[in-house]
């Protein structure tokens, strides 16, 4: 997971022909934790990978990463639920 955001922040700032100094200098962010960043280290500390890739206008990228799965299980109690809840509904003619 982590090397995959490392890798769309290199090649975010590498297609916006952004230097990792200038990068860093915009965020605050040393080059050195952005080169960690981008080789993927999962030290690094969410809110600055956040904050880079508001920098480089990637936010949409951790939708996926901040998602939690869909449990299936629960889903189908869940659409269950509902059904008996209809079949137990009853309408009644004005």
């Amino acid at each position: 997971m982590y090397k995959d955001l490392g890798l769309r922040l290199r090649k975010a700032r590498i297609r916006r022909e952004i230097t990792q100094a200038d990068l860093g200098a915009r965020t605050g962010i040393s080059r050195q934790l952005i080169i960690k960043m981008e080789k993927g280290d999962p030290t690094v500390s969410l809110a600055k990978w956040v904050k880079v890739s508001t920098a480089l206008d990637l936010l949409d990228s951790w939708e996926n990463v901040l998602m939690l799965p869909v449990d299936p299980f629960a889903e189908f109690d869940r659409q269950r639920q509902e059904l008996d809840q209809l079949k137990k509904t009853r309408v009644r003619k004005k």
